[in-house]
């Protein structure tokens, strides 16, 4: 009874978790995150309508972003309960823990407790404090998240058959895998860093160099397959219309006319210097608000970074000494740290945004207890990190970020606008501020929604093609200012002015 326990608990617990993340989703309560409010309503809405040159920038730079992720968010809230909605996006980014546990199995092979360490590890990834903060929320990181670490299980798990030289289904696996990365890369292009992350770590595997460069670049350009079947129509659809496929960033290379010039990014969270690059993670944990608008207060990353710095030293040492570039790490291991690494270099030298971080934060407690195992390898060494581990974890649990929730409603927006919705629409709304473009699907109007204060920085044909949108147009034109205290719960009394 109890050996049938112990082979069905793992297969139980792939279950439950998601189950208990949807549960916690619902209990958090309905998402108010100012993403939602600004663009994960606005932009499937827009597309739904083809509304894309019939507003301007309501959701300012957001306006652009590949609105296919949150379609499917927008149609669920369309024929389901909120509520429901939110159980499920919780289900659905609890499928990261059932990914974690499958990596770390191929990762932990030879232990004896494989199973049970891989699904403690598993719970501490989906523990930390940025997955916490985005449970039953919109912002998609976690939700994008499934698509690298799903190539990465895929491909860790052929990693045996790439050191053996069976080369037909491990090339079938990396075509699949790849164009998975690049499926997540077309919905978020931030996931790019993932794709990168993995096509290098090929490069470290113990075979020979041609067939690392070849997996490297089959796997490169599956990914390229999956970023044009996800992100491909969209960016030709931003291309003829605005001149920049990722309008309006990267203007500074496509010269888009409604945007200026210049390489338009949020370089806000980025080390300012040499210094901060190589202790941004002491930074950033002494200094949460270094990375994020809220706190993402998780000790974890001084440890892992502390265990990789001291990983990295002695094999340098050993190879100055011996001339030997042997790590003594299963080629599995070695994989998933060498993607970890490469992944956060990424994000330090281009983001710098701790959302960003969310997919290799769940891999921190596999990344330790990796390396603890690889320093010491003692009897009890396993169970000696698990408990290490266990502690980072509690502490780190003492609090995470909340990007807005608010009491379970009827419907996810609404708006008391009676002024608004008469039969004679107005001639154009402008909003001045974000987030305001919810309020577009909410009034659901055929009025042009133009916005006066964008995170944009626009150019003069900006201004020329907001006025051939309202020109011809009869009644009364509005503005709608932003103002963060009437938007609790969805409700809001709009602050009119006509003008001329």
């Amino acid at each position: 009874m109890s050996s049938r326990f112990n082979k069905l608990f793992p297969q139980i617990s792939l279950i439950l978790v998601p189950l208990l993340f949807g549960i916690f989703s619902v209990k958090l309560g309905q998402d108010t995150n100012w993403d939602l409010l600004n663009y994960h309503l606005y932009n499937p809405y827009a597309y739904l309508n083809d509304r894309l040159n019939i507003d301007l920038a309501a959701a300012g730079l957001q306006t652009y972003f590949n609105p296919f992720m949150d379609i499917v968010y927008f149609s669920a809230i369309t024929h389901l309960s909120p509520k429901t909605v939110g159980f499920l996006i919780g289900v659905i980014q609890g499928l990261n823990f059932i990914l974690i546990y499958k990596i770390s199995s191929h990762a932990l092979k030879d232990h004896k407790l494989n199973s049970t360490y891989s699904l403690l590890l598993a719970l501490a990834g989906v523990l930390s404090v940025g997955f916490l903060s985005e449970v039953g929320t919109t912002l998609n990181d976690s939700m994008s998240s499934i698509f690298p670490l799903l190539s990465l299980w895929l491909i860790v798990s052929s990693i045996s058959f790439i050191v053996n030289g069976n080369r037909y289904p491990v090339f079938i696996i990396i075509i699949f895998s790849g164009v998975l990365a690049g499926l997540g890369c077309g919905l978020k292009l931030v996931m790019s860093i993932y794709a990168l992350s993995i096509c290098l770590s090929f490069l470290i595997l113990p075979i020979r160099w041609v067939t690392r460069l070849q997996l490297s670049f089959i796997f490169g350009i599956s990914v390229l397959l999956g970023l044009l079947a996800s992100g491909g129509y969209w960016m030709y659809t931003i291309w003829t219309n605005f001149g920049n496929p990722l309008f309006p960033q990267f203007n500074d290379l496509f010269q888009g006319e409604l945007a200026i010039s210049e390489p338009i990014r949020d370089m806000r969270f980025l080390p300012k210097n040499i210094f901060e690059k190589l202790f941004y993670p002491m930074l950033f944990t002494n200094n949460p608000l270094r990375v994020a608008e809220l706190r993402y207060e998780q000790v974890s990353w001084i440890f892992a970074y502390v265990a990789t710095l001291a990983l990295l030293i002695s094999n340098f040492i050993i190879f100055i000494k011996t001339k030997s570039t042997e790590v003594y790490l299963q080629s599995e291991s070695s994989f998933i740290l060498f993607f970890i690494c490469i992944s956060y270099l990424l994000w330090l030298n281009i983001f710098g945004i701790y959302r960003y971080l969310v997919t290799i934060e769940l891999l921190i407690p596999l990344l330790l207890f990796i390396i603890i195992n690889h320093f010491f390898r003692a009897k009890f060494t396993g169970l000696w990190a698990i408990l290490f581990i266990g502690v980072i974890t509690l502490v780190n649990l003492q609090g995470f970020p909340n990007w807005g929730h608010s009491k379970w409603a009827e419907n996810v927006y609404h708006v008391d606008a009676n002024e608004l919705t008469t039969d004679t629409e107005p001639a154009v709304i402008y909003l001045a501020g974000q987030p305001l473009a919810w309020l577009v699907p909410a009034l659901d109007i055929e009025s042009p929604f133009i916005q006066l204060v964008s995170n944009i920085p626009v150019s003069k044909a900006y201004w020329q093609r907001a006025k051939v949108l309202v020109k011809g147009r009869s009644g009364k034109r509005y503005i709608i200012l932003e103002s963060s205290n009437s938007l609790c719960y969805f409700r809001i009394s709009l602050i009119l002015l006509t003008i001329s």
